[in-house]
């Protein structure tokens, strides 16, 4: 299951939380609703409205068109009326115009003066509607909305539906206007207007009752997988760690508290040791068990306020806020304690190692890019120099840009000869006799000097020059030997194979046209081959070592007891001598463990009737200690470095030719 987070993201720099949008868009789209719901409802009002007044002016034109038809004379509309016309026109209108709601009525002249009105005080004075009055002498009634004279009594002015109607007199037609009081009107539109207004209000809110726990649930599914995207663009999906854009966030804010507060900030890259080989091994699925149960164990050994973040791959960091580097290597050493105990994958106990970097500010960097570079140096230090842990330190940095410098020029060193093989001796630890040397391949490089083999080697196999490269050490060790052998010197030579080599299925074709060349007995040639290798395909690499046993060669398994499931594949595979790594060699006689790893591998191997080489031997004290054991070859400085071969045909001298000479004599001598 995924690790526990020490902090949320959100704690972080200027994140805040993500937007509620499904909300936002809701609250618009009721918004927008509403303000077309009202738009609908003022259309729906003027629609009543217009109604209403049609309504009016209708009945208007029917009291022009009824009760005033044959009651007037063409003189009305004429200036001067007699006080009895007047009289009879005002009981006229009394009768038949001035029912509830109408307030004045008026007929014009053709110029537009008021001829008559049911309020004396408008007659005489002139209409400002002409263009209505010509419309009205032509057919067409016409109204609008306008304020009626204030009445005698002294109240104030109403609103009024004024409606100019034509009027049939003998002799042509006169136009009336009636002015309606407009209370009635708007009374008779409002009427129409609330019941739909109250529908499309209940709609409204019917339609918000359904879609707001709807929206609330969206809202909130979206808000979750909102979460979800930003945890995993922050978190590694497998262990639920922080992630390198997180890791690198918080570092750069613990920088910038240790520069504000003078302190210190720290961060820790760690890589676990050979993982590939777990990964070509067991499979993927026990590397994600074994990145999570270290995941688990680190996160035992930090502090609250200490962040454990998966980088990517095997490798993880650790940010130490206000802590400088001395705090960071002892939380270093707890690392590796914490690390220490096997690890269960399946039916397999790993033992698990790592290599730590540390890169401190302000020492090493100003920000968080510089710290993980720098960081991320040290920790290929530690790993070069099997050192567990190691400080930057800008005197070992070998920029990117220099190892990028020297993949450029490899390819030229090989074809140009700047690569050369050297070669260490290995003595029988019996008899003390220069039996056999490996070959080591260095470079000459015209600017940097003699190069070796960790240099540039994994950087060929990064490139694809790897196989170039090994046929080249091929071909010149081959060479050597054979004239080595010409010369009288009986000396076997071991040469060292790579994964992409084991996995070249033409290997065999190849190292077979070599001996054939230079006429080399296959029998004095030794291919050694590391653990990981093998590990890498077994089936295939199975299928190329048998070829290679078939053909006459020896076999060897170099740095034993280094990697992963030795015993598995020792004895199904056709080796001929196993190699005790240096590592173990070194300390044999200062730690009882080691010891008691070189006794049992020498004993594993002489019961599984394989040669045992121990290399690293640099005392006499160890080589007696050895010889004792019965070991039964010896490589490191007190037999001899590596030399190029005409200076180890130097040395060696009689040594090579003289198979009673022991090298415990040349060890004694050496020391002196």
């Amino acid at each position: 299951m995924p690790l526990r987070r020490r902090r949320s993201a959100r704690e972080d720099v200027g994140r805040e939380a993500p937007p509620r949008l499904v909300l936002r868009f809701a609250v618009t789209t009721c918004i927008g609703l509403a303000l077309a719901g009202a738009a609908i409802l003022l259309v729906v009002r003027h629609f009543n409205t217009v109604q209403a007044e049609r309504a009016a002016t209708s009945e208007a034109r029917v009291i022009a068109s009824s009760a005033l038809r044959g009651e007037l004379r063409a003189s009305d509309f004429e200036r001067g009326l007699a006080p009895e016309r007047r009289a009879a026109l005002d009981e006229l209108f009394e009768q038949h115009v001035l029912g509830p709601g109408v307030l004045v009525s008026m007929l014009f002249a053709s110029d537009g003066t008021v001829t008559y009105s049911t309020d004396h005080r408008l007659i005489g004075t002139k209409a400002g509607e002409l263009e209505h009055l010509a419309e009205a002498r032509g057919g067409t009634i016409r109204g609008d909305v306008t304020t009626a004279p204030a009445p005698p009594t002294g109240d104030a002015p109403r609103k009024a539906l004024r409606v100019h109607a034509p009027v049939a007199v003998p002799g042509g037609t006169g136009v009336v206007a009636i002015l309606q009081d407009y209370a009635p009107i708007a009374q008779a539109a409002e009427a129409a207007f609330l019941p739909v207004a109250a529908i499309f209000e209940v709609v409204l809110l019917l339609l918000f009752a359904v879609l707001l726990p709807l929206l609330r649930r969206v809202t909130r599914r979206i808000q979750r997988q909102l979460d979800e995207i930003e945890h995993r663009a922050l978190h590694d999906e497998l262990t639920g760690l922080p992630n390198r854009a997180l890791f690198r966030d918080r570092a750069q804010q613990a920088i910038a508290a240790a520069r504000r507060d003078g302190g210190a900030a720290t961060v820790l890259l760690l890589d676990v040791d050979r993982f590939r080989e777990v990964n070509d091994t067991l499979g993927h699925e026990a590397g994600d068990a074994l990145l999570l149960e270290l995941g688990a164990r680190l996160e035992a050994v930090l502090r609250e306020s200490d962040t454990l973040a998966r980088l990517g791959g095997d490798e993880f960091g650790i940010l130490l806020p206000a802590a400088a580097a001395e705090e960071a290597l002892r939380l270093a050493a707890r690392v590796h304690e914490g690390i220490a105990e096997p690890v269960a994958v399946g039916e397999f106990p790993l033992d698990v190692s790592a290599s730590v970097g540390v890169a401190s500010f302000p020492e090493h960097g100003e920000d968080a890019d510089a710290l993980l570079q720098h960081a991320d140096v040290a920790m290929y230090l530690a790993k070069d120099a099997h050192a567990g842990t190691a400080v930057y330190d800008v005197e070992q940095d070998t920029s990117d840009a220099a190892r990028l410098a020297l993949a450029g020029e490899l390819r030229r060193a090989i074809e140009q000869g700047e690569l050369v093989v050297h070669y260490q001796p290995k003595a029988e630890l019996s008899t003390g006799r220069i039996v056999g040397v490996e070959a080591l391949v260095r470079w000459e490089h015209p600017e940097h000097g003699l190069l070796p083999s960790g240099r540039f080697v994994p950087i060929a196999e990064r490139t694809g020059l790897i196989r170039p490269l090994s046929l080249h050490v091929l071909g010149g060790a081959i060479a050597q030997c054979r004239a080595w052998r010409d010369d009288g010197l009986e000396l076997d030579v071991a040469v060292n194979l790579t994964i992409p080599d084991l996995l070249d299925l033409e290997l065999p074709d190849r190292i077979a046209a070599l001996l054939d060349v230079h006429g080399l007995d296959p029998g004095r040639l030794e291919l050694e081959i590391t653990e990981s290798s093998i590990l890498a395909d077994p089936f295939r690499v199975r299928q190329v070592l048998a070829r290679l046993h078939e053909m006459g060669l020896r076999l060897a398994i170099d740095d034993f007891g280094t990697g992963y499931s030795s015993l598995a594949y020792l004895k199904r595979l056709p080796v001929q001598a196993i190699k005790i790594d240096r590592s173990f060699v070194s300390g044999m006689c200062g730690d009882p463990s080691d010891a008691t790893i070189v006794r049992s591998t020498i004993d594993l191997g002489r019961n599984l009737g394989l040669a045992v080489v121990a290399e690293g031997v640099e005392t006499l004290e160890t080589w007696n200690a050895l010889r004792g054991l019965g070991c039964s070859l010896a490589q490191g400085y007190l037999v001899g470095r590596p030399l190029p071969a005409d200076e180890l045909v130097a040395q060696l001298g009689a040594t090579a030719r003289s198979p009673g000479l022991h090298a415990a004599r040349r060890g004694q001598a050496h020391a002196g």
